[in-house]
């Protein structure tokens, strides 16, 4: 019986062991976005989150090529869960990009949801991350839009 589970706990360590480097090494392992923003990647076309030096949000969208593309018909809410409370920024369309109507709450470290929606019918996608603003040593992007592998 001892062996078993001492074959068990070895069984289950390894296994911790080989998963908490990939899930670590997915931390920050994003591509560059011509804007510094934080690349979407799971969204199709690309989208870019730039949050602007006034604290707004801009969304740009790229091609596979990491190309320019205007936005048409995406949907993009964003929900900030700040200490203050959480906020709701609504989008609308200016020039080639999707630009928030309100801004971000004062600080950061708090929770970001980006709904995006290719069409204003299609189901939301949800990518969730922390806002963190503080600028990263190595690649001196802004940590939420860190591409480094720390």
């Amino acid at each position: 019986m001892k062996t078993n589970l001492r074959v068990l706990t070895l069984a289950v360590g390894l296994c911790a062991s080989l998963a908490l480097p990939a899930f670590a090494a997915d931390k920050h392992q994003h591509k560059a976005t011509p804007k510094g923003g934080r690349l979407l990647d799971k969204t199709s076309p690309h989208a870019e989150f730039v949050v602007e030096k006034d604290h707004s949000v801009t969304i740009n969208f790229y091609s596979e090529e990491m190309k320019p593309i205007a936005a048409t018909t995406q949907n993009v809410t964003v929900i900030a869960d700040a200490k203050s409370g959480k906020a709701t920024l609504q989008f609308e369309k200016k020039g080639d990009s999707l630009v928030s109507k309100t801004k971000l709450p004062e600080g950061d470290g708090y929770n970001v949801v980006v709904q995006f929606r290719q069409t204003a019918g299609a189901k939301p996608l949800n990518l969730r991350f922390k806002l963190d603003m503080h600028t990263c040593r190595e690649c001196k992007r802004a940590e939420y839009a860190c591409i480094c592998d720390h």
